[in-house]
């Protein structure tokens, strides 16, 4: 479903809110800012509906408004491994409209999700008009770098038990605290580690016999946080 576009509140989501919340719009000058809001409008979606797909053509830029989206690819076997998680903020698709080039990932909704959609052209007339987005853009790209190396490192030196291990410590490592309740269910969980649903699930399992974690439903504790961190970087 469409809102109508423009500025303002469209039903429970206010544009304006949505995009400065958003690091990449955050330094945008007043005057910028007020024509890419005009120009952009909200979509939303179902679980399972798909933002755009793999080789579709860059026609807009996407802020995460609510929900949960995930960036995957489709190998050759029909797996989709997921490549990273799109929270509140979150700004998808800006380097397929800058470049002129076909998506390089698919996007899908994992939660009922409320995206911000940028047009191609407002987005890059901002681009062009404001220094000060490209230097925000560099920080952004840099972090997304070092996120997509990481992982690349942990599927060539760690087991899916390190790869669980890790994800659990950084979830509460974001959260602040010991203990974390799981956006993902299992199967969501299995395509981030790169393993099946009942693997993640023996996996957990395995951790909490080891007495590392503990498991209450989907809130997850952390017992042992340097065991948990000495699992995290061995391959088993």
């Amino acid at each position: 479903m469409t809102t109508k576009p423009g500025r303002g509140t469209s039903a429970d989501v206010d544009i304006a809110s949505a995009l400065s919340g958003a690091p990449l719009f955050a330094a945008m000058s007043a005057l910028v800012f007020d024509r890419v809001v005009a120009a952009s409008f909200v979509r939303r979606y179902d679980r399972g509906a798909f933002v755009f797909l793999e080789a579709d053509r860059a026609s807009a830029v996407h802020v995460v408004a609510r929900g949960l989206l995930r960036v995957f690819v489709t190998s050759f076997d029909g797996s989709e491994p997921t490549l990273a998680l799109l929270t509140e903020g979150t700004v998808v698709g800006e380097l397929g409209v800058l470049a002129d080039v076909p998506r390089s990932a698919s996007v899908a909704a994992m939660r009922p999700s409320i995206v911000v959609e940028i047009p191609a052209a407002a987005f890059r007339d901002a681009y062009d008009t404001e220094p000060a987005m490209a230097r925000r853009l560099v920080d952004l790209l840099s972090d997304r770098l070092r996120h997509t190396n990481d992982g690349f490192a942990d599927l060539t030196y760690l087991d899916l038990g390190g790869r669980l291990a890790k994800y659990l410590l950084r979830e509460c490592e974001t959260a602040g605290t010991d203990q974390v309740t799981l956006v993902l269910n299992q199967s969501e969980l299995g395509q981030m580690i790169g393993g099946a649903r009942q693997t993640v699930n023996q996996l957990l399992h395995a951790l909490e016999s080891a007495n590392l974690i503990s498991i209450d439903g989907r809130t997850v504790h952390i017992v042992d946080r340097d065991g948990l961190r000495l699992r995290a970087m061995s391959s088993g």
